[in-house]
Parts: structure tokens; C-alpha cells; sequence
């Protein structure tokens, strides 16, 4: 019954600074939209293409606008979704920028974008992956941030919508219902100490003063590091309601068992050793709740084990390991306070996107993930990428172990 009440404090306190950041008014709008440059790294994938870049067709902004979307020299069909959206809208001022091979069968993340950055004339550059899917108000809603006081990077909050699988949909399940209610309360504790990758944008003065991606050749961390160099400029990152759309498709176990052990080893490895004890901790009691439903479930059980290991008598069992049903109380509470709360982040925040189908997949969510996550993160440098197997390495570099034909993006 702790561990419900500590669960039930826990989703509380997140609601609440969920309401609060949501609510918080606006940043001014400036008094003159400034030029945008849009880099957009394309990298043949499993997500719908077509429909990521058609939303950014689709963006309502009020300032002048460039896409540059870089593709690789031998993807064809990439190339022909963004020329055929380009030859059907032909007031989006996009152009497409080619570049061939940093290291393996295509180019990198990096090298797409240090090929676009010559061509970028916008005072304001955003950066956005090719599997994430704007809202119209994207530009309006991120860029005013861009100009607070000391703000350096200002960046959004992941919305996962891929649900054709079960793997798909675990990893749906799994970002919403951690991204919002861990990325925003943890603002409450620690200033922001890194960038949500999928989209992100700088002040063209603010990117080069700081070094923007220069020297980052060969580093997976290229996310983490250049946050540390805006906030090493006496700069901050900043957190923004704008809520995105993510498409990541997973039609196997395997692949579904790798991206997590990479989400968890890169920052493990990368991320964790340059913090701050104040930020460590800050990062250590917001993930921490979401053990408490797995809690809930082990301990009749184990408690179970350990009257049979002591041998204790029938009276003694029943103190310790509690009575009938009621032993169980502690963890329906907790998987009613975890639905009940995704429900409310669904309903208010995503706009409903988990399919009623998907929903019976939410106890894997509470009660299995969060120890998956604790196993992989227990140790181990090995991760796949894209079909290839990489070591990371201290200090935010890698070596490709074996595999090949993978972009490491």
C-alpha cells in the first residue's frame, strides 16, 4: 500500500506540472517572423515518407521559408517522393540537395546536414528527421522561445503513431506515456540539459557562435553535445509545447528489444558522464516511479517465497505476504492510476491517437518495460543500427563492428 501511495503522489505531481507548463502564456510572437531554413536529412526508411514531408509543405508560417532535404546519391526512390512533391506544390520553396557516402552505403545524419548548411539563408535554422510529422503551427509555435532571455535551442515533444504491429505499438505505448510525463516535470527539477533530436532549431548567430555540428565527425552524440555546447556558451535549452508527430515502425521483437537498448546505451555512455550530480539526480528520481507497478506485482510473490524459505507458520504468512485478494490491492491501484493517467495525457495533450485496439498492450507498458529498460541498462556497449552493429565508445564515438549498407542516423 506504500508503493500505491507513492505511485499515486508520483502520477500526481507529474499531472500537475503537465497542467501548469501547458498552461504557462506564450512567448511573444516577434514583431517580424524571421527567415527559416528547414534541414531536412532523408534517409531511406520503413516510415511513410511522403506523409512527413507533406506536413511540412503544410506549415503555416507567416515568415519566408527554405526546406533544403538532402537525400543520398543512389536513393532513387527517395528522391522521387521529394521531386514529386515538389513538382505538385509548387509554391513550397524546397529544394533538393544530393550527397554521396561520408562512410559505409550512405551518408550520415551529419553529413546531410553540413552538406544543406552552405545553402541555408534563413536567420533561424530547424532541424527535423525524416520520420517526424509537423502540425502546421509547428514554426509558430517553436520559434518564439528562440527568443527569451538566454535561450539558445529550443526544441519539442515526441508523439509516437505507429500502431500496425505489436512491437510498433509498445514502442508507441512505451514514448507516450514516458515522453510528456517525464520530459516536462523533469524541467521542475533540473534546467534542461540536452535536445529532443527529432526537431530542434537555433538562431543562425547563436549555431555558429556556438560551433554548431563542427568536429562532430564520427560522434553519435551529436544531439547531446551540441546542447552542451549552447549551454557552455552561458546559453539554455529550452523546452516547448510543440508536440510532433513520430512514425517508427518495428515488425519484430528483435527490432523492438534493439531500440531500446540503444536509447538507453547512448545516453548511458554518452550523456550521464558529463552531467552534474544535481542533474544525475534530477534524471534518477523522475524515471524512478515508473518501477513502482512492477514493484506492486513482484512483492506478494517474492514475499510468497521467502514464509516458504523461512517456514513460517500460516499466522506469520498472512502478515507478511497479506490475505486472498486482498494482497493484490496495491498493484490493481497502481495499474488504474497508470491507465487512468495515460487516458488524461491521451485525451488532453495527444489528441486521442492510441487506437482502442492497442490499449490492452498498456499493462506490458506498466509492468514489463520498465524492467526491461532497467536490464538493458545495466551494462553492455554493443547496439544495433539500421543493420549494423556498433560499439560506442566513451566519449560519444563508435566502431562498426560488422554489418554494413546502414546510415547511422
Amino acid at each position: 500500500m506504500l508503493l500505491a501511495f507513492m505511485y499515486a503522489l508520483d502520477r500526481a505531481l507529474r499531472l500537475l506540472a503537465l497542467r501548469h507548463f501547458f498552461r504557462r502564456p506564450p512567448p511573444p510572437a516577434p514583431p517580424i517572423w524571421p527567415p527559416v531554413t528547414v534541414i531536412q536529412p532523408v534517409t531511406r526508411g520503413t516510415h511513410d515518407l511522403r506523409r512527413a514531408l507533406a506536413s511540412r509543405a503544410a506549415l503555416d508560417y507567416p515568415g519566408p521559408q527554405q526546406h533544403l532535404l538532402v537525400c543520398d546519391l543512389a536513393d532513387a526512390a527517395s528522391q522521387q517522393i521529394v521531386r514529386g512533391l515538389i513538382a505538385e506544390r509548387p509554391a513550397w520553396p524546397a529544394e533538393l540537395i544530393l550527397v554521396a557516402p561520408d562512410a559505409g552505403a550512405v551518408a550520415s545524419k551529419l553529413a546531410k546536414i553540413a552538406a544543406a548548411l552552405p545553402w541555408a539563408t534563413g536567420e533561424v535554422l530547424v532541424f527535423v528527421d525524416d520520420d517526424v510529422r509537423l502540425p502546421p503551427a509547428a514554426l509558430r509555435t517553436l520559434l518564439p522561445h528562440l527568443w527569451l532571455p538566454g535561450a539558445g535551442a529550443a526544441y519539442g515533444l515526441a508523439r509516437y503513431e505507429a500502431w500496425e504491429t505489436p512491437w510498433s505499438s509498445l514502442m508507441s505505448l512505451f514514448v507516450n506515456a514516458s515522453a510528456l510525463p517525464g520530459y516536462v516535470p523533469l524541467t521542475y527539477l533540473a534546467a534542461p540539459y540536452t535536445i529532443t533530436g527529432h526537431c530542434f532549431a537555433l538562431r543562425r548567430e547563436v549555431f555558429d557562435a556556438t560551433g554548431g555540428f563542427a568536429g562532430m565527425a564520427g560522434r553519435l552524440d551529436d544531439d547531446h553535445e551540441l546542447a552542451r555546447r549552447v549551454r557552455a556558451s552561458g546559453l539554455r535549452c529550452v523546452q516547448t509545447p510543440l508536440i510532433y508527430g513520430v512514425e517508427n515502425r518495428l515488425s519484430t521483437a528483435r527490432g523492438y528489444h534493439a531500440q531500446l537498448r540503444r536509447w538507453l546505451t547512448f545516453p548511458r555512455l554518452m550523456m550521464l558522464p558529463q552531467l552534474s550530480a544535481r542533474e544525475r539526480l534530477a534524471t534518477v528520481v523522475g524515471s524512478a516511479g515508473n518501477l513502482l507497478p512492477p514493484l506492486a506485482a513482484l512483492l506478494p510473490p517474492l514475499a510468497a517465497l521467502l514464509a516458504v524459505g523461512l517456514r513460517l507458520d500460516r499466522g506469520s504468512r498472512k502478515k507478511i505476504c497479506g490475505e486472498g485478494r486482498a494482497r493484490f490491492t496495491p498493484l490493481l491501484i497502481c495499474l488504474g492510476l497508470f491507465f487512468s493517467t495515460y487516458g488524461m495525457i491521451d485525451k488532453t495533450y495527444l489528441g486521442g491517437v492510441t487506437p482502442a485496439r492497442r490499449w490492452p498492450l498498456l499493462i506490458v507498458t506498466a509492468l514489463l518495460t520498465p524492467l526491461h529498460l532497467l536490464a538493458v541498462s545495466l551494462g553492455g556497449d554493443v547496439v544495433e543500427w539500421r543493420g549494423q552493429r556498433i560499439r560506442v565508445l566513451p566519449g560519444g564515438g563508435f566502431e562498426v563492428i560488422d554489418g554494413g549498407g546502414g546510415a547511422l542516423d
